[in-house]
């Protein structure tokens, strides 16, 4: 057992904490940028009269990071359980476009 006081946390642990927001933020950040390109894209098919959901192209983008995130190590399964849940997003972010722009 340690002898740390219960209200004490180590500095290494503080530091870690530190790299976990600042990568958090990262991640947020990213994912702002992401779903602004997906806005665009949902007014893009808008004007060329395009479907909102492609699924080959879903598949292919579920793939890729599945390879990517192998590629650092990380568990496949959660990698398309999280892409599933950024591209599912990203589907209803455009049928909520294209129903406004077909108003």
């Amino acid at each position: 057992m340690s002898d740390h006081n219960n209200n004490a946390v180590p500095a290494e642990l503080e530091e870690y904490r530190r790299q976990i927001d600042s990568l958090d933020k990262e991640i947020i950040d990213a994912l702002a940028r992401r779903f602004e390109v997906v806005r665009k894209v949902g007014e893009l098919k808008i004007r060329e009269n395009m479907d909102a959901v492609q699924p080959v192209r879903a598949q292919a983008v579920k793939d890729a990071a599945v390879r990517m995130g192998e590629g650092q190590g990380l568990d496949p399964s959660f990698v398309r359980r999280l892409y599933d849940v950024l591209i599912d997003h990203a589907h209803a972010m455009e049928h909520d476009i294209l129903d406004q722009g077909g108003a």
